[in-house]
């Protein structure tokens, strides 16, 4: 169950951790979503989305805090830490989803490069044509999506068991640090007066391109794969999403409420749901102890050595 914050002003420090996965094509399977290679294929499709929108997030918020006539726009020595946390945990983001991204090909999917080029050229499109307060509203638009998947992930057992041990751990942190940062460019957006109509404004453009996009690869990798001519497979993965148990309806009021004039990304409060998962992944016995190579603060001093 969802928690209602008491405070929007006490904030989870971002750490930055240094993690290095090794994903072996042998021990992962095509079908590592459920033993359902349609269903996995939109999964390979999303992580072949993260590499360049995680830079373009990182981008975005970035231009924020470059000094202008000598003075940042960002002054909050807080939010300007939380702003370090989020760039290094998005970068280690786009990191490890390209090592994932490069195993895919070992799995057949050799239409995945171009596909990756495709989105990073209308990514990058945007960075030339896009007003700058734009690109951070569509970044803090891009941002609840993930926020909103990441904790239905961590709360939910069946959807962490469908994903196969072999690349679990990859979506369950990555899970955790997008919940960790959720309000850090929504934070930044209001610094540097962002108003409520480009929110939501560019909240719906978004929307629709994210579907469109998210779906034509989907389509493109289902066709590449032999999958897409299967009826049964789309109608048994439409109520997969949308009937039972129905993953994407159940984000739908959280998704809404971002319309929300008075909205912030803490009032869905998360800090017990974080606790519990940085327990069970970096703590004394944490199962990703074996790949974290380092844990950094705001400033870059190493806080946790690695395991051994």
């Amino acid at each position: 169950m969802t928690r209602v914050a008491t405070s929007k002003s006490e904030k989870r420090e971002i750490l930055r951790r240094r993690l290095d996965f090794e994903f072996n094509p042998a021990a992962v399977p095509r079908d590592w979503y459920a033993g359902d290679l349609h269903l996995t294929l939109f999964w390979d499709g999303l992580s072949l989305l993260f590499p360049k929108g995680e830079q373009f997030f990182v981008n975005s918020v970035k231009h924020f805090t470059k000094p202008r006539n000598g003075t940042s726009r960002i002054t909050d020595p807080e939010l300007l830490d939380q702003v370090a946390g989020f760039i290094g945990q998005e970068s280690m983001h786009g990191k490890e989803h390209r090592a994932f991204n490069e195993m895919l090909l070992e799995h057949g999917l050799d239409s995945a490069p171009r596909l990756e080029a495709e989105v990073a050229a209308l990514l990058n499109r945007a960075q030339r044509k896009l007003p700058p307060i734009v690109q951070l509203a569509v970044t803090c638009a891009l941002e609840h999506f993930t926020a909103i998947l990441g904790e239905q992930l961590l709360e939910t057992d069946r959807h962490r068991a469908a994903i196969h041990e072999s690349v679990r751990d990859l979506w369950v942190w990555h899970a955790l640090e997008e919940s960790e940062h959720k309000s850090v460019a929504f934070d930044v957006f209001r610094a540097v007066g962002g108003s409520y109509p480009i929110r939501v404004g560019t909240m719906l453009v978004t929307s629709v391109i994210f579907v469109v996009v998210a779906s034509e690869v989907h389509i493109r990798l289902s066709y590449r794969a032999g999958e897409l001519f299967k009826p049964r497979r789309w109608l048994s993965n439409l109520n997969f999403f949308w009937g039972k148990p129905g993953l994407f309806r159940k984000l739908l009021m959280p998704y809404l409420d971002y319309f929300r004039p008075g909205f912030h990304p803490s009032d869905r409060d998360t800090t017990e749901l974080l606790e519990e998962w940085d327990e069970r992944l970096f703590g004394e016995e944490g199962t990703l102890l074996g790949v974290l190579k380092g844990t950094y603060d705001a400033s870059g001093e190493l806080v946790g050595a690695p395991a051994g």
